[in-house]
């Protein structure tokens, strides 16, 4: 008997500690973290025919979300992010091109997040990218994503790892065909409001 009470105490307070959050809770989670990005389709083509295929490029992102919950497992979101986005090359010796393309975006996240008991939360939805620095080449002022990602949020702190699909062309060219690929991990603090 006592093992049974024991169990049922441990298992109140393992619930407890993840304790989720009331209907109607709105959360501000400022955020920062590293992403890694590059193109799909990118690659630098050399004199002999030969090409080099882009390779994922480090860079920061910062930025801000709410999060509003709408029921005990359900609650939509939408921010604010700046991120420094880009590829870079691993060039073979010799050749002088440039091995790297950066740019900077504010990025607006608008998900949709389905919550566990565990902590855990699923996240999806859409987001415009918009192009504020682009010292390299010529980007496309909008560029529009589909963030994907997992979240674990114990007590206030939220480790968030999502992948950004690109849906448009990152250049503004006319046979451009690159779009984003961007890997975003990021710790947040929640602060209910």
């Amino acid at each position: 008997m006592k093992k049974t009470i024991i169990t049922i105490m441990l298992a109140i307070i393992s619930m407890a500690t993840f304790a989720q959050k009331e209907p109607g809770t709105l959360t501000f989670y400022p955020r920062v973290g590293v992403n890694f990005s590059t193109f799909s389709d990118g690659r630098i083509y050399h004199l002999d025919e030969s090409y080099t295929e882009s390779d994922f490029k480090p860079g920061l992102v910062i930025g801000a979300e709410l999060e509003y919950q709408l029921s005990n497992n359900f609650a939509i979101g939408a921010g604010a992010l700046y991120s420094q986005q880009g590829e870079q090359y691993d060039l073979p010796s010799g050749y002088t091109e440039n091995d790297k393309t950066k740019y900077e975006t504010i990025n607006i996240p608008l998900l949709a997040v389905f919550k566990t008991h565990f902590g855990l939360s699923v996240k999806g939805g859409f987001q415009p990218e918009f192009t504020i620095n682009n010292p390299d080449f010529k980007a496309t002022k909008v560029n529009l994503s589909l963030p994907l990602g997992l979240s674990y949020e114990y007590k206030n702190l939220c480790l968030d790892l999502r992948y950004n699909l690109g849906l448009t062309n990152v250049w503004d060219y006319v046979n451009s065909t690159e779009k984003n690929r961007t890997i975003m991990i990021t710790l947040g603090y929640g602060v209910e409001l």
